[in-house]
């Protein structure tokens, strides 16, 4: 955010150039600029979002803007990390409308018109003690120092949530004390969530720039949803297709990492969650086809 450019749309930008729904775009641009005005790209989403206004009025609008010379397209380059779908990145021209003298993108020649004034007092003022002129054109170089004080560079928020990199879920991931405070709060029994979660991850193969929050989301999302596995102080252990046990008990088989593995793992799991030792189900398993795998796990869980 700069409240230069803020400035110069609020109070510089005449207001017949700004009317009706073309303000607040110029501001919401302004808001997601660097100090120079410059490498504004929130999304039309985003602006729609922020503003409330259709996409066609925004799409209208940022046009107007850009015809009227109060913006222009900057560096594309900005997003190249956001891949296929980039917003447009827009450069605030910050014109001098009303002859200010703090335009930041004409500082320097400003800065020769603020101290020509100078000059002429210094000529008219030869007689007078050096040490007066001196003391007053300190106080005027403070002041214009002050007034063209750079403040410090806040990169747009939006650039900060995308810009983050996005990583399969960790091999070692596994709910923090946060989570489990949220769980308890929920009433949702947070080790069976977290193995549900994991597993969901790895086979979608889903990348995230934050796990933990997704993991808080999915918590959220579950107890909202009434998918969630209540908590319950007394209940068995739950195993899902992609548990350590689950994968011990089936052993390796031809056709792992397959619909009809899943479907078998699946199988298991259930018949582990319903009290069947696994030590026993895998011997029973051990010597069995692997094309009547399927009906012996189904036999298992009649029998269950």
């Amino acid at each position: 955010m700069s409240m230069k450019a803020l400035e110069w749309a609020m109070y510089d930008v005449p207001a017949e150039m700004v009317k009706g729904a073309l303000l607040r775009i110029l501001l919401l641009l302004a808001d997601h600029a660097d100090t120079q005005g410059r490498g504004a790209f929130p999304s039309q989403k985003r602006i729609v979002a922020l503003t409330e206004y259709s996409r066609r009025t925004i799409q209208n609008g940022l046009h107007d803007l850009e015809k009227a010379g109060l913006i222009r397209r900057g560096d594309q380059r900005i997003t190249e990390h956001l891949g296929k779908y980039r917003p447009i990145v827009w450069d605030l021209t910050m014109k001098d409308f009303r002859g200010a003298k703090t335009t930041p993108l004409e500082r320097q020649p400003q800065e020769a018109q603020t101290t020509a004034p100078l000059n002429k007092l210094e000529g008219r003022n030869q007689g007078r003690k050096k040490t007066s002129l001196g003391a007053q054109s300190g106080a005027q170089y403070d002041c214009a120092q002050n007034l063209y004080k750079e403040e410090p560079y806040i990169e747009p928020r939006e650039s900060n949530a995308r810009a983050r990199k996005q990583i399969p879920i960790p091999a070692d991931w596994k709910p923090s004390e946060e989570h489990r405070a949220l769980a308890d709060r929920l009433g949702i029994d947070c080790d069976i969530e977290a193995d549900k979660f994991r597993d969901r991850a790895l086979d979608s193969g889903a990348r995230s720039a934050d796990w933990n929050a997704k993991y808080r989301n999915w918590l959220v999302k579950g107890k909202e949803r009434g998918f969630a596995t209540p908590k319950d102080s007394n209940a068995r252990r739950r195993y899902t297709w992609g548990s350590e046990e689950v994968k011990r008990v089936l052993g390796p088989i031809a056709c792992e990492g397959t619909d009809t593995y899943m479907e078998l793992a699946c199988k298991v799991a259930d018949l582990l969650n319903q009290g069947v030792d696994p030590d026993m189900l895998r011997r029973q398993l051990a010597n069995v086809p692997g094309d009547v795998l399927a009906e012996q796990l189904f036999e298992q869980e009649a029998a269950a």
